[in-house]
């Protein structure tokens, strides 16, 4: 159980790591494309004075890069955190690399150094971003001294380093300015949610594995209880057998009685065992629903003899066929022993078909369950005082293993409504063509 859990755990994380790789990559690839378009301008419309041999083939190399990455994201093998910070490292060194080619720190979109900081605070741990925040400002003072500087290629451009340069400047940080906004609201924005959506979704497999640790506890108390009972059992049979030849008639009728709740406490540890070793073997018997449901109501009144429950069966299940194991007609005991206690002069079980679903619910006039709606999943939970809290949890349990789910409404007029919903592609047994 617990190696599950772990694997579980390890794949919500190589999941969202994954989709961060991706974005990652996304926001790579509009930076080039930027970079790229940026390059044309300034060597056809500014005619300025730079490397572009060089810068063109540093942007093929970005490009490659990125292609790769690409290709990476949709591989098997899990994306690390340690793999994204490297991948952040390697964006700020080639894009200080094309600043120094570009005029260094006098360059307009110098800024975007923020956006990697942007990703790593998002995503990465405290250590990584910091590391890389003095990556960025390393690169950064050292443009302020190393760089190639801006220059016009023709002498009627001259005046570009006027008045107009400084509009473009202007307008090279406006442009910078609203690329990173775009790539920091949405992309770094999509990465906050998945990592939100991560962390709720442990949190929710986490007290799966709480409820799960507590069964587990009932179960191994469950079994070993069994083995106990059978000596007691066995003590209480033959005084009772005795007490039977009794010449007093209430005595002897008392035994008589004693002796067939006996009887039925060993049939109940034997459909303990039955039931173990069904759920080991992953195999159930079919059985047509009527005769289930009116074998679970013949054993519900040999515990109940003075309570009367009314059985409705829908006419489109009544012909089917249907595989459950143990577990779930003593899900639905316990949930027929919940209703009796709140009121046992009117409990109904109806089953029903609800698209494909099958529907059973329980049906009572007691005062319901206040203060608990929400918490019908957890241990100990009960409202009748005398309870132990284990039942809802037990027939909650078995719902989840089925693929279904337990549902408690407030009934109209007083009451309350336990529904156990299975999906009949799990429990229905297909006709024979």
């Amino acid at each position: 159980m617990q190696a599950l859990y772990s694997t579980f755990f390890w794949s919500l994380t190589v999941n969202s790591e994954t989709a961060n790789l991706r974005r990652l990559c996304a926001i790579r690839s509009v930076v080039i494309a930027g970079q790229i378009a940026a390059l044309q301008f300034a060597k056809v419309q500014l005619g300025w004075l730079l490397p572009y041999v060089t810068l063109e083939l540093l942007l093929a190399v970005t490009a490659l890069f990125a292609v790769f990455c690409w290709w990476r994201s949709y591989q098997r093998w899990p994306v690390t955190e340690l793999e994204l910070f490297v991948q952040l490292c390697t964006d700020v060194l080639a894009f200080t690399a094309v600043l120094y080619f570009s005029g260094g720190s006098s360059n307009p979109f110098i800024s975007y150094l923020l956006v990697p900081l942007c990703v790593s605070a998002t995503t990465l741990p405290l250590r990584y971003t910091w590391a890389l925040g003095l990556l960025s400002l390393t690169a950064y003072s050292l443009l302020l001294f190393f760089f190639v500087p801006l220059a016009p290629l023709e002498p009627h451009a001259q005046h570009l380093q006027g008045g107009s340069a400084l509009n473009m400047h202007t307008l090279g940080m406006w442009m910078n300015f609203v690329v990173s906004a775009l790539l920091i609201s949405y992309f770094v924005s999509a990465m906050a949610r998945s990592l939100r959506r991560k962390e709720n979704e442990l949190a929710l497999v986490r007290e799966r594995q709480l409820q799960d640790e507590q069964l587990l506890a009932v179960a191994t108390l469950a079994a070993g209880t069994a083995h106990e009972l059978g000596t007691p059992l066995a003590t209480i049979k033959v005084i009772s057998e005795d007490l039977q030849d009794s010449a007093d008639a209430e005595v002897a009728s008392d035994a008589l009685a004693l002796g067939e709740q006996v009887d039925h406490c060993k049939q109940i540890l034997d459909k303990l065992v039955s039931t173990a070793r069904d759920l080991s073997a992953q195999q159930a018997e079919p059985v047509s629903l009527n005769d289930y449901f009116a074998n679970i109501i013949d054993r519900w009144r040999l515990m109940r003899p003075t309570c009367e429950p009314q059985l409705n069966i829908a006419t489109d299940c009544a012909g089917l066929d249907i595989a459950l194991d143990g577990t779930v007609s003593q899900s639905i005991l316990n949930l027929l022993n919940n209703a009796a206690d709140a009121s046992p002069d009117d409990v109904a079980l109806t089953v029903s078909r609800d698209n494909d679903e099958l529907c059973i619910a329980i049906t009572d006039r007691g005062p319901g369950l206040p203060g608990a709606e929400g918490r019908i999943h957890r241990a100990y939970v009960s409202t009748k005082g005398k309870g132990l809290g284990l039942g809802l949890l037990l027939s909650h349990a078995t719902a989840e293993r089925c693929g279904g789910r337990l549902q408690w409404q407030r009934r109209a007029g007083g009451g309350s409504r336990l529904e156990l919903r299975l999906p009949l592609s799990a429990i229905a047994i297909p006709l024979a063509e």
